[in-house]
């Protein structure tokens, strides 16, 4: 994998959450269709919608959540990330988002996001991060291995993976 790259943290603006919101929940809808979890995209997009609203009652704002714009060295907006305190249990973070755009994946800054991100958990006092990936998505999935997540549970079309910080 490669040499971490630089990135910065910034938090999400309302307008920045406004356009968020939009994207994201098309964006899981899809992955939901294309992991085989739904098949039909508007049973995809209400399922995506609704959570989305569950993550964020109060929108950018919602307590103990951490949502932050991924900035390169160029100052160029690259992606968003976050976390919030797992529903599922106590001192452990739940990502909740981890995207970079298509034109910068590839360089690095996926790994450099989510090693900063578990340093902000870590600094925050959870002792562990919990994600869910989609096993088709086998870039992301391969990441998260190769930064120390351990799958814990296996689902048909995706796993909950995790790692002590």
């Amino acid at each position: 994998m490669k040499e971490s790259v630089y990135v910065e943290f910034i938090r999400m603006t309302d307008e920045e959450f406004r356009k968020f919101s939009k994207w994201s929940v098309r964006s899981y809808a899809k992955h939901l269709i294309k992991s085989g979890a739904q098949k039909s995209y508007i049973k995809a997009y209400f399922a995506s919608r609704s959570e989305f609203s569950d993550v964020f009652p109060e929108g950018a704002k919602t307590s103990n959540n951490y949502l932050y714009v991924v900035k390169n060295n160029n100052n160029e907006k690259i992606g968003v990330i976050g976390y919030q305190n797992s529903p599922f249990e106590d001192n452990a973070a739940f990502v909740i988002e981890n995207v970079i755009k298509e034109e910068f994946r590839g360089k690095g800054y996926g790994k450099s996001a989510l090693l900063k991100l578990q340093e902000d958990a870590k600094q925050k006092g959870f002792s562990k991060m919990v994600l869910n990936a989609f096993k088709y998505n086998t870039v992301s999935y391969n990441m998260y291995e190769k930064c120390g997540f351990v799958v814990i549970e296996d689902y048909e079309d995706s796993v909950i993976m995790e790692k002590y910080l």
